[in-house]
């Protein structure tokens, strides 16, 4: 089944599982969230996609930018959907009261600023917690949107610099302003690498915005669901 294709269950799945999560259950039987392949396993599509293609006929950058817009659109549902159900399983204000257990611990974080300045490259960091064969670095704007998406071959556990020219994916030199980068990896045999992270820092609020949970790591304000682990 192609990648597109794939998505439209996926989100479908996501939609259909938020729905009931928000109004209840409904009178037809649709697919739920964990009957369908989730954001984790179309990383592993993607990844392998880029890391099987044929290097004498490359995939389209156009089309490749389309999968990993409609895979950004994916991940914005997911989080809605988490967000509904941590509410829902906690009365009141409880989704705060429990993430507010981070206060004061240090946390990794997949998912760190950026401030480009529209005249010179910059550096973008990041930790993989096992060799990879294969990353990806994608950068979005404030909007959420994909504008770079940068990949790399097999790569040593441990810490990492990628060189950023501040251009977009056609070529263009991108606005100065905010933006923001993620980091995938997968091992030789195509599994997502847990624990890859962009930062590092302490956790010193908490806070409700629009629905979401958010976190204060250091001086940033970030988003619960891009801590992806705890040091203590």
């Amino acid at each position: 089944m192609p990648i597109p294709a794939i998505l439209a269950t996926v989100a479908a799945g996501v939609v259909s599982s938020l729905v009931q999560k928000a109004f209840g259950s409904t009178s037809e039987t649709t697919p739920t969230a964990s009957e369908t392949m989730g954001k984790d396993d179309f990383m592993k599509l993607m990844l392998a996609q880029l890391k099987n293609q044929d290097p004498m006929n490359p995939m389209d950058n156009t089309a490749f930018v389309a999968q990993t817009a409609q895979f950004t659109s994916l991940e914005q549902l997911q989080s809605i959907n988490k967000t509904l159900q941590g509410l829902a399983s906690q009365p009141g204000n409880g989704g705060v009261a429990t993430a507010s257990a981070l206060l004061g611990k240090t946390v990794t974080v997949n998912g760190s600023p950026l401030v480009l300045d529209g005249s010179k490259p910059t550096t973008l960091a990041y930790s993989l917690s096992r060799p990879a064969s294969a990353v990806v670095v994608r950068v979005q704007d404030a909007g959420g949107n994909v504008v770079r998406t940068i990949t790399a071959g097999q790569q040593w556990q441990g810490l990492h610099q990628l060189s950023f020219d501040g251009l977009a994916e056609d070529g263009r030199k991108l606005p100065a302003g905010a933006y923001t980068y993620q980091v995938g990896a997968a091992d030789s045999a195509g599994n997502l690498i847990p624990g890859v992270y962009t930062g590092v820092g302490s956790v010193t609020g908490v806070s409700m915005q629009g629905g979401m949970l958010m976190v204060q790591v250091g001086n940033q304000i970030l988003p619960l669901s891009s801590v992806v682990g705890v040091m203590g």
